[in-house]
């Protein structure tokens, strides 16, 4: 029995795709609230470093995880400056937006690992 048949048999989806929609859910809450808070505060400090970028394997943070989501599922969109934070900011106040754009991230996350499940049981 694949994976994909056993979630499908027990009305589930793949925990990565719950945690794909939780985070984009969090993100967007985060968003609508005011700059003042410590998770926008990161946010902007994080964009706004004119650092050099350091050898090695680069890390894996929150944002660089959110741009790849949202530039996979929206190709002419990203995440990698403080003008795409306020984009982002400006379309989360907008729930029904904010809900599209997730919903569409989701079923892209969803669609990716259904593929991978095809190829697993290959």
């Amino acid at each position: 029995m694949s994976k994909k048949s056993l979630y499908k048999i027990c009305n589930e989806t793949p925990l990565s795709v719950q945690i794909v929609e939780s985070r984009w859910r969090l993100f967007g809450h985060i968003l609508r609230r005011d700059n003042d808070i410590p998770a926008n505060r990161a946010m902007q400090a994080y964009f706004n470093t004119l650092t050099t970028k350091l050898r090695g394997q680069p890390s894996t943070t929150l944002p660089i995880i959110l741009n790849k989501e949202l530039s996979q599922a929206f190709p002419q969109m990203k995440l990698k400056t403080t003008k795409d934070l306020q984009n982002l900011q400006s379309l989360a106040q907008d729930r029904g937006n904010w809900k599209s754009l997730t919903g569409r991230i989701t079923e892209f996350a969803r669609a990716s690992s259904s593929d991978e499940f095809d190829a697993g049981s290959r």
